[in-house]
């Protein structure tokens, strides 16, 4: 985890040197002069909304269904924890499994705990499949950017399909077809295993018996849900979806600051179609995925001399604080639980 922390770390400020050197004169400075501390201090507000709104959305589910209950700051807590686990160690979704954990920890039924986390996590893809739609349809209907912005969606929307469709494909089978799902897993478990010697195919296996279990332990909890709890899962879903909108927000008032007057549609349904890339990016961090997307963003809205610096402020509020503080939580537990063991050791 420290070395995954030091490579998105040093590789994220190179990116971000390189950029700013490349596109920084003079109006830059003076347009970062007139930002505004308000602005400034709003981008950290928006982040801390932001995450706000998915730990009340875990908060909604767990709360909602269990008798073990989570109050908002320990909701707020786990939303932290898990977001600086998942960015560190992408793709694996580590940040699903850690709060599952820590859930257990809590008091809540180790099924149901994986099932609020599976369910949180699936939102966001099935939001963005939505938002992919959206764009496809309101282009059909005579829907019209800048030109910059129309490029960038025509790159990134193709690619953006792939993530986005293999979540929905997953959640189909799963909840249709779970027979089906079990045999892709097999399938998917042995082709990966053939390839692999020693521990790992080991641990191939035992990942793939995970996914079994609680992928019918997912269908069932999402099925009671939608049968006995519909207030509570549209409320949790409502929510996690409405902190994805105010994540991309933050973008926006980057662009307000350095003088853009457009629409806020087009720039969110922009970094909705961008997201799913960002999210299914094997690097810590999203490291230079992220980058990459928001510079081609920043540059369909802005002057070339402000790209830079709107790539600086988008890290430093979305990644790097909330990656800071919740990585500092994360050493307070870990820090109490290694007390704690040492206490019954001693004892």
């Amino acid at each position: 985890m420290v070395r995954a922390a030091f490579i998105f770390l040093l590789g994220s400020l190179a990116i971000m040197a390189i950029t700013l050197f490349a596109t920084t004169d003079e109006e830059t400075w003076r347009g970062v002069a007139s930002f505004g501390g308000v602005l400034l201090a709003s981008l950290f507000a928006i982040i801390l909304l932001r995450m706000f709104l998915e730990g009340l959305g875990l908060l909604v589910l767990v709360n909602g269904t269990q008798e073990a209950k989570l109050s908002v700051l320990e909701s707020l807590e786990l939303t932290l924890e898990g977001y600086f686990i998942s960015q560190l160690i992408p793709v694996s979704a580590a940040g699903v499994p850690y709060q599952g954990y820590l859930l257990i920890r809590k008091g809540v039924r180790a099924g149901w705990a994986t099932a609020v986390v599976l369910v949180k996590g699936f939102v966001p893809g099935v939001f963005f499949f939505f938002i992919l739609v959206g764009v496809v349809v309101a282009a059909l209907f005579g829907w019209r950017g800048s030109g910059e912005s129309l490029t960038f969606l025509k790159i990134v929307g193709p690619i953006s399909i792939l993530p986005t469709g293999l979540v929905m494909v997953m959640l189909v089978i799963l909840l249709r077809k779970p027979d089906l799902f079990d045999k892709v897993v097999d399938r998917i478990a042995a082709f990966v295993a053939r390839r692999l010697r020693g521990r790992w195919r080991q641990r191939v296996d035992e990942v793939r018996v995970l996914l079994r279990e609680e992928s019918h332990v997912f269908r069932e909890a999402l099925t009671t849900m939608g049968r006995k709890r519909r207030a509570v899962l549209a409320a949790g879903v409502l929510l996690v979806a409405l902190a994805y909108v105010v994540e991309f927000a933050m973008a926006v008032v980057i662009l307000w600051g350095f003088g853009y007057r457009g629409s806020v549609v087009g720039p969110i349904l922009m970094q909705g179609v961008l997201k799913p890339i960002i999210a299914a990016s094997p690097t810590p961090g999203s490291l230079a995925v992220g980058e990459g997307g928001y510079i081609g963003f920043f540059a369909a809205y802005l002057p070339a001399r402000f790209v830079g610096v709107s790539l600086v402020l988008w890290r430093l509020a979305l990644y790097f604080v909330p990656m800071f503080v919740g990585g500092a939580l994360v050493a307070k537990r870990v820090g109490r639980v290694r007390f704690a063991s040492v206490e019954r050791e001693s004892s």
